[in-house]
């Protein structure tokens, strides 16, 4: 499944394929959010979570870019 046919799902069925084919790779933690990003098929999702409640507040979809920038250096590429 590529990005396009992933975002085609109902917003359900992406967190439930998240949840079952997803692999965590890292967090990155700020003041007031922390930020898990996944691998998924050929594409990675970064979920965002409040702090204080840790609960879910967005989800972002992305194949490479500046949405990598955050996690460089907390990502070993070749134990992957």
């Amino acid at each position: 499944m590529g990005l396009y046919e992933y975002m085609m799902l109902t917003e359900e069925e992406q967190w439930n394929n998240l949840w079952k084919n997803g692999a965590f790779l890292t967090h990155h933690i700020e003041p007031k959010k922390k930020f898990s990003l996944y691998a998924l098929y050929a594409f990675f999702v970064e979920v965002e979570l409040d702090v204080k409640t840790n609960k879910i507040i967005g989800k972002g979809c992305f194949e490479t870019g500046t949405a990598l920038d955050r996690y460089a250096g907390s990502i070993d590429i070749y134990k992957l």
